[in-house]
């Protein structure tokens, strides 16, 4: 009897956060696929709200949350195991599209990616931005900070090597130095190291700015996948699954082998646990790879990561 009304009162809890705060974040997604269908915000229009979320708003987050986190907390063992899930996979994922589907090594690569490379910024850190006290987000940040550098230099190297032939390192340090998320993190760690105290009313124009980053993207997301056709051929299947479960199943397994003390691990593998990121889709463009494929991982993991960050969170 006491199982059972334990078992309810864990229900109860995941359907909570599933209505608050995951569904109210996820519904601006599902006012743009609405307003996409019906054409009246057009794809394009889209992408330039995107585009002014990701080189303004999302900076101005981003900065405004590591400064205020504490970094001298920082474990880098947790972010190793991470890392190297996100390595193990994105090799492993490669391997089986081009050996088993015959995938080009550009899709291959960026499909792999997107079954590693959560929608951390936009999705994961607003949810848990709502769920818990600022000095509790550091795994978040220690995620956003490893995939805006480290991991985004990674898939830039891949794909010069693969369009090139070889890297140019100086192309590389170039992309990466251009983000104006790499520029927010640098500043954020300076200041917040540093000790530097911000003016009130500079720290009011963050704060509200801010705030304004989540919800322009995930509305954008919502405009671009309106149009998606979803077709569920096997690497969709495939991927869908890895970004759903065997990546977090995989974090989980690393963080247990090798931090199994380390209070932040039921954060970072919500982290892992988050849809596939956009990012994917934006290099597709950028490197003239098909994005059918990325697309519709996107569109799915955003539908089934409804259940997996409920019940996560």
């Amino acid at each position: 009897m006491r199982l059972r009304s334990e078992r309810a009162g864990d229900l109860l809890e995941i359907l909570k956060v599933l209505g608050d705060p995951v569904l109210p974040v996820y519904a601006i997604i599902a006012i743009g696929y609405l307003l996409g269908r019906r054409r009246i915000v057009s794809v394009p229009e889209a992408r330039s709200l995107n585009r002014l979320a990701l080189t303004l708003f999302l900076p101005l987050l981003i900065f405004g949350l590591i400064n205020n986190t504490p970094i001298t907390a920082f474990d880098p063992v947790p972010v190793l195991a991470y890392l190297g899930a996100e390595l193990v996979l994105f090799a492993a994922g490669i391997v089986v599209l081009r050996k088993m589907f015959g995938l080009g090594p550009g899709e291959s690569a960026l499909v792999s990616f997107s079954g590693v490379f959560s929608n951390t910024v936009m999705l994961v850190l607003p949810i848990s931005v709502l769920l818990y006290p600022p000095d509790q987000l550091l795994p978040i940040t220690a995620v956003v900070m490893l995939d805006s550098t480290l991991t985004f230099a990674g898939i830039i190297m891949a794909l010069q090597i693969i369009r090139l032939g070889h890297v140019t390192p100086l192309g590389v340090l170039t992309m990466v130095a251009r983000s104006p998320l790499l520029i927010a993190i640098s500043l954020g760690i300076a200041f917040n190291l540093l000790g530097v105290t911000i003016p009130h009313p500079v720290v009011t124009f963050i704060e509200f700015n801010g705030r304004a980053a989540p919800a322009l993207a995930l509305f954008a997301l919502g405009v671009v996948l309106s149009q998606t056709k979803i077709t569920l051929e096997m690497p969709v299947v495939i991927f869908t699954i890895v970004k759903c479960a065997v990546f977090p199943l995989t974090v989980w397994a690393g963080l247990a082998l090798l931090a199994p003390a380390s209070p932040g691990a039921p954060l970072f593998v919500l982290a892992s646990a988050g849809p596939a990121g956009a990012m994917a889709f934006s290099l597709a463009l950028l490197y003239d790879v098909k994005t059918d494929k990325i697309t519709q991982i996107i569109l799915v993991t955003n539908v089934l990561s409804l259940l997996s960050l409920s019940l996560l969170a």
